[in-house]
């Protein structure tokens, strides 16, 4: 098993807050063998999953239950509740459990895009849970390092040499997905019908089950679409008239299949300079592996790789971050910018294999000030720096760069 980083942060909501853990992420991550696996590191505990029958009659018909479970009082005793947000009265189900045995027991709460979803929809268990995301395995993950935003500020000056290993999970990352499953095994065969399934089952599981969409077809026929518009402003309008449904229809089709993990959208950098766009966002994929261009397939990972740091900095309390891209209306853009609070920290734009720094790049950078600008290539052995009155400028490879991310 690979050893997910998140865990440490886990523990922290568990045994130094004493808050519910709300884990939430895409279908097929890991969610499942991640509480399993902390459950067995706490000491004593008991995982319940609500789609096993005598689980769920469990937790239905014996609210008392943890009070018979054979323990030591001395210690907390960790309670797992997986895919319990399949229960409709799951919210209140878990605040009274909270209430009444916050003194005695931990409790860990694992699900899919719809526990994230649906922890939105009301506040009664606000003050009693902490939530993160589990995202794919990223090149910092797999390293083991659960890099600190000063670690990454450091690292900015002077990213670390990559190693063999990091090239070679790079490349397996790059081929195969961050997902845990097809990641290991490592076979083109094995991912081809592992992901069939999985979008399948999402679609015509997990998004038909919440909510009222009649034409589930037309929704997989829009899931089919995405791919192809990766990387650039979706025009939902374009995507209405492929379908042939209203626009605001394909436009909560999107912010479903956002909600449920399958895809993550970037809005614009919000600046004053003048002819920016700042209405369309753009859309990547939770599985870039789906992606059949390389050089897409190369941005959608870096993306990934990026949102998850902002998301983990975030969830230990470092730094609220903001992840957006910024272009203009002459079509000058750069992929990513990195900022905090509205200050530009670092501009990232990724070649498939261009060692020349990109003009829009250096355009942007000092238009805005930035003081660091990268350009991420896929190709292997490219480190080159330059400092240019007093802001710092990188063409570097993804995968000895990436690894300054957690």
């Amino acid at each position: 098993m690979i050893e997910r980083t998140v865990i440490g942060l886990i523990d922290s909501i568990i045994t130094e807050f004493h808050k519910m853990a709300f884990v939430s992420g895409p279908r097929q991550v890991g969610k499942t063998t991640l509480a399993q696996h902390y459950q067995r590191r706490f000491g004593q505990g008991l995982y319940l999953n609500w789609d096993t029958l005598p689980h769920q009659r469990k937790i239905l018909t014996d609210h008392a239950f943890v009070e018979k479970e054979n323990r030591d009082p001395s210690r907390p005793f960790l309670v797992v509740f997986d895919e319990i947000h399949k229960y409709a009265r799951w919210k209140n189900y878990l605040k009274g459990m909270y209430d009444q045995y916050q003194d005695e027991f931990r409790f860990l709460v694992t699900g899919s895009g719809r526990l994230d979803l649906f922890k939105k929809g009301g506040d009664s268990l606000l003050g009693r849970y902490f939530s993160l995301v589990l995202l794919p395995l990223s090149l910092g993950e797999l390293s083991g390092k659960l890099t600190s935003f000063a670690e990454f500020e450091q690292g900015l000056d002077s990213p670390p040499l990559a190693s063999s290993d990091a090239h070679s999970a790079y490349e397996q990352l790059f081929r195969f997905s961050g997902f845990p499953e097809p990641f290991s095994r490592g076979r083109a065969d094995f991912y081809n019908l592992w992901f069939a399934e999985r979008k399948t089952l999402l679609v015509r599981e997990d998004i038909r089950d919440a909510s009222a969409i009649r034409h589930i077809s037309l929704l997989e026929h829009l899931a089919q679409l995405i791919p192809d518009r990766i990387g650039s402003p979706l025009s939902i309008n374009a995507l209405r008239e492929d379908v042939g449904v209203a626009f605001e229809t394909a436009r909560d089709w999107i912010r479903l299949l956002e909600q449920f993990f399958y895809l993550f959208r970037l809005t614009p950098f919000a600046t004053r300079i003048a002819r920016v766009l700042r209405k369309e966002a753009k859309v990547y994929l939770f599985d870039w592996a789906e992606i059949e261009d390389d050089s897409v397939r190369f941005e959608n990972l870096v993306a990934l790789h990026l949102l998850k740091a902002v998301r983990l900095w975030q969830a230990r309390g470092e730094k609220t971050l903001s992840l957006n891209f910024i272009r203009d209306k002459q079509k000058r853009e750069v992929d990513f910018v990195l900022s905090d609070r509205g200050s530009p920290l670092c501009l990232i734009e990724c070649k498939a294999s261009d060692k020349e720094l990109a003009p829009h790049l250096v355009y942007f950078q000092h238009k805005l000030g930035v003081p660091v600008a990268v350009q991420l290539v896929h190709t292997r052995g490219v480190c080159q720096k330059r400092r240019i009155q007093g802001m710092t400028q990188w063409v570097i490879s993804a995968d000895q760069w990436l690894g300054l991310l957690p």
